[in-house]
């Protein structure tokens, strides 16, 4: 090979080297919500920002997408320019403030450890469930006007709602299962009054049998269109008493906050000891 060729297939795979050196090494462009001068807001951020605010972003209109952001920004802002605005980052007032979000981080960090220590400790049996309801039915499970159980599930397409009613009213399936395997949408809605329920639907529920779903209703918000099928779990009159079934998630809460606050009370006579606290007479 002459040392022509040597010098232009030398420069050739150096420039190739080169190229994948830099689309190792050098990052690609971020993409950004928001950004200025002091802060930057990524969609991974905003994922995680409303996530922290128990907020389903899958859920969120595009109007409502946009007033949050609004609202970032307009903190932010605020935020950076706080300093401008009066307040002494060494002074009194801002140190006090500092005391308070680390007080509020500490009883965030209480409020889920207690949440999963008691969700790892407490267990609410089938018998305390029903134990529960046969003692307090009468007092706070009997209908003190019209109710209705319903379920429901949700789609944007009306092909596939008027598919999933069928599901259940010809096959007989399980709508929250359904739910799952079709990728649609379900929420049970427990008892709720017939005095409340729309007309476009009150009707057909007062009509209907225990466990049929109803013909889809279309709803319009912020511009997005669904189709909401509802099924009649259970009607009752006044003075009936709701199903167990519809109220267990109720009872079981309750009876895990009962266990749960002993539960506790026994961790911290357990935390004394470990942690060999000591104070006044009479205080502990």
């Amino acid at each position: 090979m002459s040392r022509k060729n040597s010098t232009i297939l030398f420069v050739a795979v150096l420039a190739i080297i080169t190229a994948a050196v830099l689309f190792v090494f050098v990052p690609r462009k971020e993409h950004f919500l928001l950004k200025g001068r002091g802060f930057k807001l990524t969609p991974q951020k905003f994922s995680l920002y409303l996530k922290d605010r128990n907020i389903d972003e899958t859920s969120l209109s595009d109007s409502q997408r946009d007033e949050i952001l609004k609202g970032w920004l307009r903190n932010s802002l605020l935020y950076l320019e706080s300093s401008q605005m009066g307040l002494d980052k060494s002074g009194e007032a801002y140190k006090s403030i500092e005391r308070k979000v680390q007080a509020f981080r500490e009883n965030l960090v209480v409020s889920e450890a207690l949440r999963r220590y008691v969700q790892n400790e407490v267990t609410v049996t089938e018998d305390e469930i029903t134990r529960y309801y046969d003692n307090r039915k009468k007092e706070e499970f009997r209908a003190q006007e019209p109710l209705a159980w319903l379920a429901v599930l949700f789609t944007t397409e009306r092909d596939k709602a008027l598919e999933l009613a069928g599901a259940i009213n010809k096959k007989n399936q399980d709508p929250e299962k359904l739910a799952s395997s079709e990728g649609s949408g379900f929420s049970d809605l427990g008892y709720m009054p017939v005095s409340d329920l729309g007309d476009e639907i009150k009707n057909d529920i007062l009509a209907s049998p225990a466990g049929r779903a109803l013909r889809p209703v279309r709803y319009e918000e912020e511009g997005r269109v669904f189709y909401y099928v509802f099924i009649v779990k259970d009607k009752v009159w006044k003075n009936d008493f709701l199903k167990i079934e519809a109220v267990t998630p109720e009872i079981r809460e309750k009876i895990t906050r009962v266990k749960g606050k002993d539960s506790v009370e026994e961790l911290l006579k357990h935390l004394m000891v470990k942690y060999k606290v000591k104070g006044d007479e009479g205080l502990l």
